[in-house]
């Protein structure tokens, strides 16, 4: 049986060419791959002209497509039919086609299965559809996936776009030369930080599939855990098979730690004559060969490489470690006992926001930072104000060891407004989110109710949010300002799709009057983007607030309303969506908001990549990025 399978297919075209030749139509000849059997048609040609139907997915049932059951007593396409006689093909003038002008059936060879139809994720589990590649063909489908950005701080982008890259799906059909869509959807998972995910998509390595991907994920995986004997033993296959860049620099590493001097000095050189240039590497080259005077005050390009070296040779983290490393190394970074504490945990709070590391992690980072006890005293007095991670894992210590619910809710809401400054509200909400469940509102605590209820929708704890937002509602509208705080409440809780909320004009006007300290140019924008979220949201619009705006917006205006998607991308996505192109619509929209697009991308792409979400069905997944825009961007 042929990997991938498709018994009923093959028993059949089996008992065909089996009957062919009995009756002597066809003569057998040697094969070097499998093949398949086609009648041709009255012109003597194959009556499937089309090309070979895609492979099914790994997991699809054997028999059928991906995600289509499969029909009982309904033979396989081109098989003959089951008459109990040789099929043979008859002429136009009722003579046998077995005459020897043309034979009833013509050898086609049959195609291997393509790897990239792999993944981890199906209808199940959150994967994005078998057929979601229907509508793009393979250069297409490989630009899109390539256009994807890296480092996605964005929880709700991070999660569309990891669902697209480890969906099992049927791909289009490739020429030779066209890129691995799997090994580029390997790329993209590492350059996330998802290197765990990365790994079991590229392991066992598909037989036959070249892309520098499968070989290099596993030697880089190894050198952020610290693992170098493996490293090192994957490196002399992989230079055995491939001089590049990559392995020739792995190389000098491996050959200075086996204290060959000489053949690290020779890989050094070889690659320097090859015209390598990487003065972060050649810093570290001459530190781990026992070189004190070496500085190493740069990572440069900080690679699993560098960092290998970097610990190989004793060295703390340069300056820039944190400024320049992708999400999976700064989360190797927040256990390098070569940083100090603080660094550590910077480091980890940085790999939670891009998803590299997990939350729970970052708390039990925060559970274990040592703050001294004067500092401690200062911070719970109020007087010491400092905006650092030693201020995060002071609120998270004290937060986790009090019992007493007022005193949880006065350091919840320092914590969001922490966050807010340190632009870690996303993971820093994740992480309170056990706290935030079922956190009864309390009056006494009007002020705090608009972290708390941002906070909870954050950590997807919409419940109490909106028994916040109630409790907010039902005070006198004067007291501590409450009126004017459930009125700047509304769009998130209108966004995050409240049953009981949905677009109110009243509600608009009055949220819009809470903007007093706006410009008129800058209220404007953000009441024209609050509307757009809403719509990628899929709520209904009045007509009439639009034109209001269009009247409010100067002729000549510059930022946010004005601004102008990637007109590539953007053309390229109209296109999608017109095809009915799901996964192409899904990277295009991500391409088009940016890794930080849920912060930062201008109002019309996140209208056109919210609208394209929802045509291709992802509506949950359009909302969930409208609500975190909106709570990003102090909504």
């Amino acid at each position: 049986m042929r990997r991938g399978g498709r018994p009923y297919r093959h028993r059949a075209v089996a008992a065909g060419y089996a009957a062919c030749l009995a009756a002597g139509l066809i003569l057998p000849t040697a094969q070097a791959q499998p093949i398949r059997l086609i009648p041709q048609n009255n012109q003597g040609g194959p009556t499937d002209s089309a090309p070979p139907a895609v492979p099914a997915a790994p997991n699809a049932v054997p028999g059928t497509a991906a995600g289509t059951a499969p029909q009982a007593n309904t033979p396989p396409a081109g098989t003959p039919p089951a008459t109990g006689q040789p099929a043979a093909e008859t002429s136009p003038a009722g003579q046998s086609s077995g005459s020897g002008q043309n034979a009833a059936f013509v050898i086609q060879p049959l195609q291997a299965p393509d790897a990239s139809t792999a993944g981890l994720l199906d209808d199940s589990n959150g994967g994005l559809g078998a057929t979601m590649w229907q509508g793009t063909d393979q250069t297409q489908a490989a630009r899109a996936i390539d256009s994807l950005p890296d480092a996605a701080r964005s929880f709700a982008l991070r999660d569309l776009q990891r669902r697209l890259l480890l969906t099992t799906a049927q791909v289009p059909a490739g020429t030779a030369g066209t890129p691995s869509l799997l090994g580029l959807r390997i790329a993209q998972l590492y350059r996330l930080g998802d290197v765990g995910d990365a790994l079991q998509l590229a392991t066992p390595k598909p037989p036959g599939l070249k892309d520098p991907i499968l070989d290099q994920l596993p030697v880089d995986a190894a050198l952020l855990k610290g693992d170098l004997p493996q490293a090192c033993e994957r490196v002399a296959r992989g230079l055995q098979a491939d001089a590049s860049a990559y392995w020739q620099k792995a190389n000098v590493l491996c050959r200075y730690l086996a204290k060959d001097y000489a053949g690290g000095d020779l890989a050094l050189s070889l690659w320097r004559d090859a015209g390598g240039n990487d003065p972060a590497f050649n810093a570290l080259a001459a530190a781990l060969r026992g070189d004190s005077r070496a500085k190493v005050d740069t990572l440069g390009g900080a690679s699993a490489l560098h960092f290998a070296m970097l610990r190989a040779a004793g060295r703390p983290l340069p300056k820039d470690a944190l400024d320049v490393a992708p999400p999976a190394l700064l989360a190797a970074m927040a256990t390098y006992d070569k940083a100090d504490a603080e660094q550590r945990l910077a480091a980890a709070e940085q790999a939670a926001a891009f998803g590299a590391l997990p939350v729970k992690a970052l708390g039990e980072a925060y559970a274990a930072m040592q703050i001294p006890d004067a500092v401690r005293t200062a911070m719970a007095s109020g007087k010491n104000r400092e905006t650092t991670p030693r201020a995060a894992a002071y609120l998270y210590q004290s937060a986790q060891s009090t019992e007493e619910a007022r005193t949880r809710i006065d350091l919840l809401q320092r914590a969001w407004d922490l966050a807010q400054a340190r632009d870690l509200q996303l993971p820093t909400a994740q992480l309170y989110k056990p706290m935030l469940a079922g956190l009864a509102p309390d009056e006494g605590f009007i002020t705090a109710a608009p972290a708390i209820i941002r906070m909870a929708l954050a950590a997807g704890e919409p419940q109490t949010a909106r028994s916040w937002a109630a409790m907010l509602a039902a005070q006198p509208a004067g007291r501590d300002k409450a009126g004017e705080l459930a009125a700047r409440a509304w769009p998130m809780l209108l966004l995050a799709g409240s049953p009981d909320i949905a677009w109110d004009e009243a509600r608009f006007t009055a949220w819009l009057a809470t903007q007093g300290d706006l410009t008129p140019a800058e209220r404007s924008n953000r009441a024209a983007l609050l509307l757009a979220l809403a719509e990628g949201a899929g709520i209904a619009v009045p007509a009439e607030r639009w034109d209001a705006l269009l009247a409010d917006t100067p002729a000549g205006a510059t930022g946010p309303a004005r601004q102008q998607p990637a007109l590539a991308v953007w053309r390229n996505l109209l296109r999608s969506v017109s095809a009915g192109a799901r996964a192409e619509s899904v990277a295009l929209a991500l391409a088009l908001l940016g890794p930080d697009g849920t912060a930062q991308a201008d109002g019309q792409s996140l209208a056109t990549a919210l609208g394209a979400l929802r045509s291709v069905g992802l509506t949950d997944a359009a909302r969930a990025v409208a609500l975190e825009a909106a709570l990003l961007r102090g909504f």
